[in-house]
């Protein structure tokens, strides 16, 4: 047989499977096992530069941007930081390193020409170090960085990642300059300085203070300092000085605005004068002491921080949207942005129809109104992030609905989703963001929160049931459970046992699953079989004294695939597996026990349970306040656990979990950002579906990574042989899809050929030799 008869089946297998493959696999573009970050990327804090790059401190993480061709890197956890929350970043050109500073003190080293990230900790996890470990500024030198911290001064080796000195100054260090054989540092209580080559500057006590015998004010508030056209230029508060090293000049006073920051890495120097969240930069050239405001042509409104490119061309990080580049000579402005969500936070995710559905914070811990109105909700669709807020949509706002965003779900089979308003109400808009509909208390059978003392229209909660109708949480109502029904009509229901309704679950029997707020526990409701009729309905209040419920503070409730009901709560997570018995007062719950390093316990009984989500397999995605724990089916076995610690999560206290069962990727929310991860696990039905097939396929040589089968009734017993018929892996599906990491039972890389997946399904399990796809490797 020649070698192109051989390839031609091949060619043509691989073009079958790709067409195949094409509408899943553009759901999301990460392998199994891979995590993507989602954060804020329009506001900056902080921007420092090299040669050829800018890089951005937004408040999450670093943009970085090439400065010729202006693409783009993006830098946080899951590239390999190793922390969140940026406080600044300082390039060094000596070392060719970026220094990047934490809000909690931690820093990393980055090398740009390799990607290496080196975390420095030392700061942060320094018992020795007491008192304020605020990183305020970094003074480049060499091969070495003074490090001005709340606490005092750092010099720092970075070639070798080590700590020169230390000095307590028992003041803040807002930051340093060298200048004329002394180390200067400019503090919250005046200017101090040491000979460079002071044999012990650790001791705070040979340090010289300077003041009015300088012509300085007496306990000065130093918050800017640098060096610059052979003087020491301080920003003092509202004013603004230069020293020759004996005596002070004022340059000038601002009436209301302090200056805050100052750079000279160009051919002038860059001032920052700021009052609030508002600010302007001035701009200084050498041999003068006019001061050019550089900010206006570019709109940067509330600039953070500012460096000149060479001969005034600035690239400033601006707290609004967008990141600018501004040329003075020219008046030439340009405006970075790029896709992601508006803000880190996050309270409800919700995926549908392959399209994700983000809201916003909308409640206090009292249940009280935040009056949010600036985040609004997110989409996430086809790898693009649109806002849905009053500016996208200003018909939101003459009804309040644009305020406190806080619940959403996407309709099951139409292209709309709804919002769920603490404030104004729901919200009913079209996937493209037309057509917004909002129902409130002057407008529908919606109620106003009078129990909560409030007039507002509150959501505390949405779902959809098997039939599409919506149930609605209508907060602290007297008609606290409503329903928007398929045919597009409204009904409310009385005489619920409890109001302060805040989250919703349905279950297989279409009962509907309420957490309670203000610790009271969980309502169970079954509207009947006439959905128009209150004669058959029922209710039942679930709580400590009648049911295994640990405590009655109730966090989060969420129904498996077997149709079994979980609930989390501040100790831990109770099942109830009543099914149509969940009325009858034998029903009570049950606490599963595992055994955890050799003893047993409570399932997650130390732990707040703050979501629930179920995956493809039927495990049980836990997220607490320390992390995300995977369960078993039967949660009796752990699976995985992540935290910010072992996983790119930027955050231990978890908001929400959301999965897309279609293609494994999980979505997870922290306080600090959101994160996805694609798992194992996708839905799987009784049959497989009618074109089963693995990617990626073919195997390329440079590939070695998990070889993901789809498609496959869910929890299918899995073969691969060779053509020959040997046997290389045996496993079973997670849900609907199974996993090979493209070895033989020997651990071996698998030989260049084309290998056979059988595999069986509830309707077929007695077929185990049906061979339902196939996976060419190349080597």
């Amino acid at each position: 047989m020649s070698r192109f008869s051989i390839l031609l089946p091949i060619c043509l297998f691989f073009v079958s499977t790709i067409l195949a493959q094409t509408s899943l696999d553009s759901l999301s573009t990460l392998r199994i096992g891979d995590w993507q970050q989602h954060l804020p990327w329009q506001r900056a804090q902080y921007v420092t530069q090299s040669t050829e790059k800018v890089w951005f401190c937004t408040e999450w993480s670093v943009v970085e941007v090439d400065k010729t061709d202006r693409s783009t890197k993006f830098l946080s956890k899951v590239e390999g930081l190793s922390d969140v929350g940026m406080s600044l970043a300082k390039y060094n050109p000596e070392t060719k390193k970026l220094l990047i500073a934490y809000t909690n003190s931690n820093l990393d080293l980055y090398e740009p020409s390799t990607g290496a990230i080196t975390n420095l900790p030392f700061i942060r996890k320094n018992i020795n170090l007491t008192g304020d470990k605020t990183i305020n500024h970094v003074l480049n030198s060499g091969n070495f960085a003074y490090i001005s911290c709340g606490f005092g001064l750092l010099k720092m080796n970075l070639n070798r990642a080590e700590a020169s000195f230390t000095v307590f100054t028992q003041r803040d260090v807002r930051g340093a300059a060298l200048f004329g054989g002394f180390i200067y540092i400019g503090t919250d209580d005046g200017l101090f300085r040491i000979p460079e080559n002071d044999p012990n500057p650790e001791d705070f006590g040979r340090w010289e203070s300077l003041g009015t015998a300088q012509g300085l004010p007496d306990d000065a508030d130093v918050t800017a300092i640098e060096v610059f056209d052979t003087k020491i230029w301080l920003g003092i508060g509202k004013s603004l000085y230069r020293f020759d090293g004996s005596n002070s000049e004022l340059i000038t006073t601002h009436p209301d605005r302090k200056v805050v920051y100052m750079t000279q890495e160009g051919a002038g120097l860059t001032i920052g004068w700021r009052v609030g969240f508002g600010g302007n930069i001035e701009y200084i050239s050498s041999g003068s002491t006019f001061r050019d405001e550089i900010h206006w042509t570019c709109d940067a409104q509330r600039p953070r921080f500012a460096i000149e490119d060479g001969n005034k061309k600035f690239w400033i990080a601006d707290y609004d949207d967008q990141f600018r580049y501004y040329d003075r000579s020219t008046d030439q402005c340009e405006r970075f942005k790029y896709n992601s969500p508006y803000t880190q936070h996050s309270t409800e995710i919700s995926i549908v129809r392959d399209k994700v559905y983000v809201a916003t914070p909308g409640a206090k811990s009292d249940l009280k109104p935040q009056g949010v109105f600036q985040t609004g909700m997110y989409v996430f669709e086809s790898g693009q992030w649109k806002q849905f807020s009053g500016f996208s949509n200003p018909e939101l706002v003459p009804f309040n609905c644009n305020k406190d965003m806080w619940r959403v779900t996407g309709h099951p089979t139409m292209e709309k989703f709804y919002v769920g308003s603490f404030d104004g109400g729901l919200v009913e808009v079209n996937d493209d963001l037309t057509n917004v509909k909002c129902y409130t208390k002057a407008n529908s059978v919606l109620q106003s929160a009078g129990a909560a003392g409030q007039d507002r229209t509150a959501i505390g909660g949405m779902a959809f049931d098997k039939d599409n109708n919506l149930w609605i949480i209508n907060y602290a109502s007297t008609a606290p459970i409503a329903v928007l029904k398929a045919d597009g009509n409204f009904k409310n229901f009385s005489g619920t046992p409890a109001n302060n309704l805040i989250q919703i679950a349905i279950d297989q029997n279409g009962y509907k699953w309420f957490v309670v707020g203000f610790n009271g526990g969980v309502l169970v409701y079954d509207s009947g079989a006439d959905i128009n009729s209150p004669a058959d309905d029922r209710y039942r209040i679930l709580n400590t004294a009648n049911s295994n419920l640990p405590t009655n503070t109730v966090s989060s409730v969420a129904v498996d695939l077997d149709g079994d009901v979980w609930v989390g709560t501040q100790q831990g997570v109770v099942t109830f597996e009543c099914g149509t018995n969940v009325f009858d007062a034998d029903c009570k719950g049950r606490r599963r026990i595992v055994n955890v390093d050799g003893f047993n316990a409570y399932l997650l009984e130390t732990e707040d349970v703050r979501s629930i989500a179920i995956d493809g397999a039927n495990r049980k995605w836990f997220g607490t306040t320390n992390g995300v724990f995977v369960q078993s089916p039967d949660a009796l076995t752990q699976v995985a656990q992540f935290t910010s610690t072992n996983s790119p999560l930027f955050d231990n206290n978890i908001t929400d979990i959301a999965i897309n069962q279609r293609n494994g990727e999980v979505w997870i929310g922290t306080e600090k950002g959101i994160t996805s991860l694609r798992a194992e696990a996708t839905t799987g039905g009784k049959a497989h579906s009618l074109a089963p097939y693995a990617y990626p396929n073919p195997v390329k040589p440079d590939y070695d990574g998990p070889i993901a089968i789809y498609g496959l009734a869910r929890d299918s017993n899995i073969k691969i042989t060779d053509v020959a018929g040997n046997l290389v892996y045996e496993g079973k599906s997670l849900g609907g899809q199974a996993v090979w990491n493209g070895r033989d039972y020997q651990g071996r890389r698998a030989a260049s050929g084309v290998y056979l997946v059988y595999a069986t399904s509830a309707v077929a399990f007695d077929n185990p030799d049906a061979i339902i796809t196939k996976v060419v490797v190349l080597n």
